[in-house]
């Protein structure tokens, strides 16, 4: 008895679906329309009013001889670990769309929706996580007299899908093979013993019973996914039972005196009926899937012929034909009851074939062997073997299960540290600098390496610190931290520099992270695990490289070339910056220009590689001169501006004449000469001592700076 907190393995869709006749047309993108409820790419709206409701998703009515046709169904509410969709077949292409995005396809489809037949095997869809509530849509399109979904609809767990197919398979597994087993029983006696054409003939059914089993396997899909191919095998063991069926009622009843020419022409006609339909489907004139309704109609005419002639000679044979008779009607009434299925003439139900085709092989050659006692006691001996060799492959299906489980876990597990590897990046692509990163860095890597213990460090000008540590750490061996250039693994475990190399390559570890195996790990984390964090720490040394670059090419965008001050761009960021702390904390705000007199003089008597000394000089005065949050900036040329916040008038004043003073008295040393000096002119103003507007500090400034030039040069000006 199912326990009340057990998940549900399965859930039968036999209601809420919908059909609409017809294929969707495609986006630009080639993406069909009719996946979007109620919204297009385009624009434009797909009513929900053309979808027709339907119990069961096959045959809706109004095909008018239409190939295509669209079914979709909202997934149930239910709690599955690996949820998948599986259905018994489809007819005959089929496509499935979940979240806007093809999830599955069978069968290839042109640009006008056409496809030729893939086979029918059975369909396992994977799902999402998030699959519950979902509307998924299903792509069909089929020539065939059906179409639509045939047998079991339903969502389940993989595990369970699995263990049904292997479960569903064991007895077809166990019938092929017997069937094989009589076939090769047949032949042998055909060889060594007398009644050759009646042995062959037990043998040639048992043959085309094997294939038409093992065509019906679904097993077989898991052994070699080739659905098509034994769709052939088991579409030409079906057509090839009626030869040797008629071939071995004729034999045997024309030891009786019956009248078999009727029977002979019937095997005949079956046989060339077999041979014209594997030129035409060679040649490609018609499919396997179009040839069944053609040997439908013919089986059945030479069915209805075959019971007309018994019906007139069954009181005429022995108790062996009668048995022979009854045997042939009832398996060709168990191949009309699958007949009926296939063409949906009765409800959905497993019609056993393939056990019917067995117990015809049985009776004949029960028939066959009565006078073999001996013979049939160690076909009885094969038959037990063969039997536990059936338990033994389903015991090793049962373990593939197994494996496939633990295999579906582990790569859940991976998929989990992917996603965390893309987590971190994405938090390491926000950060600004280096140090912010290699910190973010920090808050995430224990989650990524668990469940194996750890250690990550970052360098600091002191030294390496330890910022994070989890599981069993102690248990870590040590490993000397030296500028790792290089990964080193060891026996469970590893230790991952975070290098970052520079415009010159030099290479600068930054931070390390050491992890190995404890009892809570081991047995759980192969090796791929290690693989993953090695290429995640190769990625994320990416990141690194790039957030270094950025802060690099950020502070050289910021600094002027030749001085090292900052350059005009950092002062409009800045100003920005500050008027708006000025007016918000009514504080003052005080703006120095200051200009090298007759610069152009000295640059034509010196040259400008001595004018470039000249500024250097005057930078270094400029950064000496300043309060320490005060802000020098080069505008460009022999223009500098200093901003100084929360400074009054008097301050800047002050602060300006110590400058005027320091630059009239530096002396300029360039290629071993001392050239004579320069002098400044400087214009100051204050917010909000000479103005209320903070913005016009700068021109302000300015007209102060042009002053001090009107009054002669090497003095201050304020506005």
């Amino acid at each position: 008895m199912r326990s009340v907190d057990m998940p549900i393995q399965e859930t039968i869709l036999n209601t809420g679906w919908e059909y609409r006749w017809g294929d969707s047309p495609l986006t630009a993108d080639g993406v069909p329309k009719w996946i979007f409820p109620d919204r297009s790419p385009n624009g434009s709206s797909e009513s929900s009013a053309d979808w027709t409701p339907i119990v069961y998703p096959t045959n809706p009515v109004g095909r008018n001889g239409q190939n295509n046709i669209w079914f979709r169904v909202t997934l149930p509410e239910t709690d599955l670990r690996d949820p998948v969709f599986y259905a018994t077949s489809v007819d005959l292409l089929v496509e499935a769309y979940l979240d806007g995005e093809r999830i599955y396809r069978h069968g290839e489809f042109d640009e006008n929706g056409v496809g030729k037949f893939a086979g029918w095997p059975w369909h396992m869809i994977t799902l999402p996580e998030d699959f519950t509530g979902k509307t998924m849509y299903f792509r069909v399109y089929s020539d065939y007299m059906e179409i639509g979904f045939w047998g079991e609809v339903k969502v389940a767990e993989r595990v369970a899908i699995l263990k049904q197919v292997i479960d569903e398979s064991a007895q077809g597994i166990l019938v092929a093979g017997i069937t094989l087993l009589i076939a090769l029983m047949a032949g042998a006696f055909a060889v060594l013993q007398g009644q050759r054409r009646q042995f062959l003939c037990v043998c040639f059914f048992s043959l085309a019973a094997a294939g038409l089993v093992m065509g019906d396997i679904s097993a077989m899909k898991l052994v070699w996914n080739q659905p098509l191919f034994w769709n052939y095998i088991g579409a030409y063991a079906y057509f090839l039972l009626p030869v040797p069926m008629y071939m071995l009622l004729a034999d045997w009843l024309s030891k009786a005196s019956v009248e078999v020419h009727h029977f002979t022409w019937l095997w005949r006609f079956h046989l060339a009926f077999i041979v014209v339909a594997a030129i035409g489907s060679v040649l490609g004139v018609v499919g396997v899937n179009q040839l069944y309704p053609i040997f439908d109609g013919v089986f059945t005419i030479s069915v209805l012929l075959l019971v007309v002639s018994v019906l007139f000679v069954f009181h005429r044979v022995s108790g062996e034909k009668k048995v022979l008779i009854l045997a042939y009607l009832g398996f060709c009434g168990v191949m009309m009851l699958d007949m009926a299925v296939a063409h949906d003439w009765v409800s959905w139900m497993n019609v056993p074939v393939s056990s019917g085709a067995l117990l015809f092989s049985l009776a004949i050659i029960g028939l066959s062997f009565h006078h073999y006692l001996m013979t049939q006691r160690q076909l009885a001996e094969l038959n037990s073997r063969l039997e536990m060799k059936v338990e033994e492959r389903t015991a090793q299906f049962e373990r593939l299960a197994e494996k496939e489980r633990l295999r579906s876990d582990y790569l859940q597990f991976l998929q989990l540290k992917l996603q965390a590897v893309s987590d971190i990046v994405l938090s390491l692509e926000n950060t600004d600098t280096l140090d912010s990163g290699v910190h973010t860095l920090g808050d995430s890597i224990a989650d990524l390496c668990q469940p194996l213990a750890g250690l990550y460090r970052i360098a600091t000008p002191t030294g390496w610190k330890v910022v994070q540590r989890w599981g069993d750490y102690r248990s870590i061996p040590a490993v000397g931290v030296v500028m790792l250039k290089d990964i080193r693994l060891y026996e469970g475990g590893g230790c991952f520099p975070f290098n970052i190399t520079d415009q010159k390559g030099v290479v600068r570890c930054v931070a390390t992270l050491q992890v190995t195996m404890t009892e809570l790990s081991d047995g759980y984390i192969g090796d791929g695990f290690i693989t993953l964090l090695q290429r995640a720490v190769e990625r994320i040394n990416v990141v690194l490289a790039n957030i270094a670059l950025r802060e690099e090419l950020k502070r050289l965008s910021y600094e002027d070339d030749l001085t090292g001050l900052k350059n005009r761009r950092f002062l409009d960021e800045v100003l920005e910056h500050e008027v708006a702390a000025a007016e918000r904390n009514q504080q003052p705000l005080s703006l120095l220009m200051c200009d090298i007199d007759h610069f152009k003089t000295f640059n034509d008597s010196h040259g400008h590689p001595a004018g470039d000394e000249a500024l250097k000089t005057i930078a270094g005065l400029l950064q000496k001169s300043f309060r320490q949050a005060d802000i020098a900036c080069r505008l460009g040329g022999e223009e500098f501006v200093v901003l100084m916040p929360m400074a009054s008038t008097e301050e800047c004043v002050r602060r300006a004449e110590q400058l005027v003073a320091a630059v009239s008295n530096a002396e300029i040393n360039y290629e071993g000469q001392v050239l004579e000096g320069v002098t400044l002119s400087v214009g100051i103003v204050s917010y909000p001592a000479h103005t209320k507007d903070p913005d016009k500090l700068l021109h302000f400034a300015d007209l102060a700076l042009y002053d001090a030039k009107e009054s002669g040069r090497n003095c201050i000006r304020v506005a």
